[in-house]
């Protein structure tokens, strides 16, 4: 059976099987814990704090692990939509959906690292996971590579207003100069569906489940954090050289 021991100022988690302890001992056990830690709850505090520290530091060794095996699908995929520069000495990849109201107010802060860090390579991944009309959109914008369009499709598509679909979405590349008559037949291309299920595949196998989301060296950063984190941990990746 499992017990905790405390030690030291430690919780410690032991596996004792039935064999070790008998049903009395394993109670006199648990009497000497609770008379422990009601007499020095102090040690007890100590131990969770200790506790949450490993807990999180065994977190961050499996992201970072889980980055290292997907580190072909998220930096050397088929279809790259890439912005800033392409030889940047820090990468930032995104995951957004052009749905999310985040991920549209982040836009601003992404194009204004784009703007202002001329050492920045920015991949974005289309990560539609709000519905049919976020995927139809993800489909276009991957489509629009092939007319060399995609950053202006992806800046306007940003700043609609209501939900993404059909509709506004081919009327939003009209707008920014596509071919539409070019950009559907290219949507319907099997590739196109493949790289938008590796990005979902992706960010399922390094626990990436909202939008926005970013990965800056082996961080992975969820939520719409501002552009002074932003910045922070772009800096972070070059101070350490990684």
């Amino acid at each position: 059976m499992g017990l905790l021991l405390v030690a030291f100022g430690l919780l410690m988690p032991v596996k004792a099987t039935a064999q070790e302890f008998t049903p009395q001992q394993n109670k006199q056990i648990q009497k000497m814990i609770q008379e422990y830690l009601y007499k020095n709850p102090q040690d007890l505090r100590k131990a969770i704090i200790s506790l949450q520290a490993y807990e999180l530091k065994q977190q961050q060794k499996a992201a970072r692990m889980a980055l290292v095996a997907q580190e072909k699908s998220l930096y050397r995929s088929p279809v790259p939509y890439v912005a800033g520069n392409p030889n940047g000495d820090v990468t930032l990849i995104e995951f957004f959906d052009y749905n999310c109201a985040y991920c549209r107010r982040s836009m601003k802060d992404l194009m204004t690292l784009i703007d202002t860090d001329p050492n920045l390579k920015v991949i974005f991944k289309e990560f539609p996971i709000l519905g049919e009309g976020s995927f139809y959109a993800a489909r276009a914008a991957v489509a629009s590579i092939k007319q060399g369009k995609y950053v202006e499709f992806h800046k306007a598509m940003m700043q609609i207003r209501g939900t993404a679909g059909k509709g506004n979405v081919l009327e939003i590349a009209e707008e920014v100069g596509l071919d539409i008559k070019k950009l559907e037949e290219e949507m319907k291309a099997p590739y196109i569906t493949k790289e938008i299920n590796e990005v979902l595949r992706t960010a399922s196998a390094i626990g990436i489940n909202g939008t926005p989301a970013y990965i800056v060296g082996d961080s992975v950063i969820s939520g719409a954090v501002g552009l002074a984190e932003l910045r922070r941990q772009i800096a972070e990746v070059r101070k350490s050289g990684s």
